[in-house]
């Protein structure tokens, strides 16, 4: 299953996040919604994506603090679960 980013014919256009089924249809799981941006953030969170949002040169975008509900940093709009650190135990010799 794939999910894929669908645009309407009409002005202003409109975009939905569609789902391919196994059976080759597709069916609407977002939108429609007039901003690409949105589609393309909702697409990444569907599939689990934690890639760092790049402006048109390549650079990293960073966080805009205004915002406390999405992440401009990385582009499915949530920043990935922290890894825990795992601690050794400390052995002593008898």
């Amino acid at each position: 299953m794939a999910y894929i980013i669908a645009e309407n014919g009409n002005f202003p256009p409109q975009y939905m996040v569609m789902l391919e089924r196994e059976d080759g249809v597709y069916v609407p799981v977002f939108g429609p919604d007039p901003d690409l941006e949105d589609a393309v953030r909702k697409k990444a969170e569907l599939e689990g994506s934690d890639a760092r949002a790049r402006n048109d040169k390549g650079h990293y975008i960073a966080d805009d603090l205004s915002t406390p509900d999405i992440n401009e940093a990385y582009v499915a709009g949530k920043a990935p679960a922290k890894k825990k650190k795992t601690v050794k135990k400390k052995t002593t010799k008898k």
